[in-house]
Order: C-alpha cells, then sequence, then structure tokens
C-alpha cells in the first residue's frame, strides 16, 4: 500500500471502522468527508476545522453525519434519509475519529483537514455542529 492510499484506507478498532473519503469542493468551499461504519452499516459525515481566536489553531467539528451515501455531507440531515444516533453511539462515533485523527497525524500524506504547521496545531476537541446529527430517543428499560 502506498503512502497516499493510507490516507484513504479504513481504519479498524474495537468499536467500529473509520476511513477518509476526500473532499469535494464547490463554489462555496472545500468539504472534506469520513465513513464511519457502525453497526454493520456505513454512515458519512462532513468534517472542517473550527479556527481558534488566533486564528491558527484549530478544533475540528462535525457539520453534518448519518448520510448513507458519500457527497450528500454539507445537507442538514434530513429525518427520511438519514441515520438518527444515541448519545452513547454519538460519543462512540467521537472517539472513533479521535483515535483515527491520532494514526492520521502520523501519516506523510495526511487528510486534507489535519494540516498542521508551526504555528497552526490540531487541539484536540472534536464536536458536533448543533442539530447536525439526528438523536435516537433512547426508550429506559425498567
Amino acid at each position: 500500500m502506498s503512502a497516499y492510499e493510507k490516507t484513504f484506507a479504513w481504519i479498524d478498532f474495537p468499536e467500529g471502522r473509520v476511513r477518509y473519503t476526500g473532499g469535494a469542493a464547490n463554489r462555496e468551499e472545500p468539504k472534506e468527508a469520513f465513513a464511519i461504519e457502525l453497526r454493520g452499516q456505513v454512515y458519512y459525515g462532513q468534517i472542517k476545522e473550527q479556527f481558534s481566536p488566533n486564528g491558527n489553531d484549530y478544533n475540528l467539528e462535525i457539520v453534518s453525519f448519518g448520510w448513507p451515501e458519500n457527497g450528500w455531507f454539507g445537507i442538514e440531515p434530513n429525518p427520511k434519509i438519514c441515520t438518527a444516533f444515541t448519545f452513547k453511539e454519538i460519543k462512540t462515533i467521537q472517539t472513533l475519529l479521535y483515535k483515527a485523527i491520532q494514526i492520521w497525524r502520523q501519516l506523510e500524506h495526511r487528510p486534507i483537514f489535519l494540516s498542521e504547521s508551526m504555528k497552526s496545531h490540531f487541539m484536540g476537541e472534536i464536536m458536533f455542529r448543533d442539530g447536525w446529527v439526528l438523536v435516537k430517543d433512547e426508550v429506559a428499560t425498567p
């Protein structure tokens, strides 16, 4: 496997699998996407840097997640198409991405949203944009 292929390869973890699926350019701004396999299904989402006030350091924001196909990211989740997740699953998604980021940061060819320099660093936080992942009602068991 070439160094560049490693950027797009599935990464297996006990909780599920993650892969960077690349970017798409449009008139507004580039969109970077990832995929997570959870519950035996693959779900797609968009991720982007959220820069700190210094304009250099950043955290990562999951802009949209739960799409059954790549390319629909960047559009507000639609309950008729997107999958809803429990709070526990949302935490698992964040954990999977965090683990994948630790691996991606070691690659020669990183995903674009993980560019770093002497002045710019990933600060370690991954958050969901409010309303951009569907939350499943959890039913309490007696």
